[in-house]
């Protein structure tokens, strides 16, 4: 299976392509050993006749007339001469060709005939010795034409367009069969970054318009839940914020400045936790725009912004990667993946990996890793293994579920692995043929 194509129009021109031409073959193998064997069964009959013709000619003649008439009956493929000597060739060695009993037969009596040269494959030639009424030999020598055994070029132009011809009108189906299918996958890409996307054209064969309306039907209901969705976070946003901003205001009157200061932290906690879950559910992740940016140096300044304060992330990367993509909210996945391990482990590394597929931005830690039944379950929003909500000991457990929803905006994922003596692996991989 690794020799067939990748894609579904590769793969359907490949195979029918590759049987049609295969049937255009074998056909024209046929055809071919057919007009061999009928030109040769009309060659071996035609040169049997004249060989008789000429015999009974010469043979009819007074011996001293025959020589006159051999020289003649002579032309440059037939040649003909009297010879005393007998052929020393035995005739059951060439018994097996199919012009001898031709000539018998035409010759219609029994004769002495002996052939020296009997027709071979691809040519047409022959000598023959046939003994005459008088004692002599009658030498005949003879070839057919070349041209007449051999392949005609006009046979080759003509199969090679009829192949041609097969090519283009498998190339036209296919590519009217599988086009739909591609723009369907345009239209499910289109949609995952813009749901304001146009809808597809409802054109083309019944299958095809309805599978279109189909999708657009689906497309207009996501478009029409999510807007709703986001007119009650709206609301929802606009009445929380009300009541934090009087709190506030009301916590700046208290007397004692270490519960006023408490009283702010939370607040802030509050209304942090409150925007960073807003944020999610509005997918705010992964509304940038998607642009040309520079991996590596995305990373390098992010470890530079580590180091500040005195975190140090070692990085290994390519010393340039030039990919599309939408760099702050890659920033924020990073930057939530580099502080998970830094929270649970002494020290991270960055690295990152590039084949012709995909890129993998791998991140490691030091920590005590987690259970394998909690590596995907991290994933769910508001999910944290803590039992508190305490900002020190995980916050509101949205951390992990922004970053998949960042990855998979980008059309990749992410996936975590304990590693072998400890510590956990977050792997971020993203396509590379957006």
């Amino acid at each position: 299976m690794r020799l067939l194509p990748r894609s579904l129009f590769g793969r359907l021109i490949l195979l029918m392509a590759g049987g049609l031409v295969l049937a255009q073959l074998i056909g024209a193998a046929m055809h071919m050993a057919e007009r061999q064997r009928m030109i040769s069964t009309t060659i071996n009959a035609e040169f049997a006749q004249r060989v008789a013709a000429v015999y009974r000619a010469v043979d009819n003649q007074p011996p001293a007339e025959r020589s006159r008439l051999v020289q003649l009956l002579s032309s440059p493929r037939q040649q003909l001469s009297i010879e005393s000597s007998t052929p020393t060739v035995p005739e059951s060695h060439f018994a097996d060709s199919e012009f001898l009993p031709r000539v018998r037969q035409a010759l219609g009596m029994a004769i002495s005939l002996q052939p020296v040269v009997i027709p071979r494959p691809g040519t047409f030639s022959f000598d023959l010795y046939l003994k005459l009424t008088s004692g002599d030999w009658l030498r005949i020598r003879g070839q057919a034409p070349q041209e007449i055994i051999a392949l005609p070029l006009h046979h080759f132009m003509t199969l090679g367009v009829m192949l041609l011809m097969v090519f283009v009108l498998v190339w036209l189906t296919v590519r009217m069969t599988v086009r739909p299918l591609t723009d369907f996958a345009q239209a499910a890409r289109a949609l995952g970054d813009d749901l304001k996307s146009p809808p597809l054209p409802e054109n083309g064969p019944l299958e095809v318009r309805a599978a279109a309306q189909a999708f657009n039907t689906m497309q207009q209901r996501i478009r029409t839940s999510i807007e709703e969705r986001e007119r009650f976070l709206a609301a929802v946003s606009h009445d929380l914020k009300t009541p934090v901003t009087r709190l506030r205001l009301r916590s700046e009157m208290l007397d004692d400045p270490d519960l006023r200061e408490r009283f702010v932290r939370d607040l802030d906690e509050m209304q942090g936790m409150l925007g960073t879950a807003l944020d999610f559910l509005h997918g705010k992740a992964v509304d940038e725009t998607i642009q040309p940016l520079d991996l590596t140096a995305l990373l390098e300044s992010m470890v530079d912004d580590y180091a500040e304060i005195g975190e140090i992330v070692g990085l290994q990367a390519p010393e340039s990667l030039r990919i599309e993509g939408r760099p702050q909210a890659l920033r924020r996945a990073i930057g939530n993946l580099i502080d998970n391990g830094l929270k649970y482990g002494g020290k991270v590394s960055i690295e990152v990996v590039q084949d012709a597929e995909r890129l993998q931005i791998a991140i490691d830690d030091d920590g005590p890793g987690l259970p394998e039944a909690e590596l995907e379950r991290v994933f769910e929003p508001f999910y944290r293994l803590e039992s508190s909500r305490s900002r020190e000991t995980g916050g509101v457990g949205l951390g992990l579920a922004i970053v998949r929803q960042i990855a998979r905006g980008h059309g990749g994922n992410v996936t975590l692995e304990n590693l072998v003596g400890g510590g956990l692996r977050a792997v971020l991989w993203l396509p590379l043929d957006r």
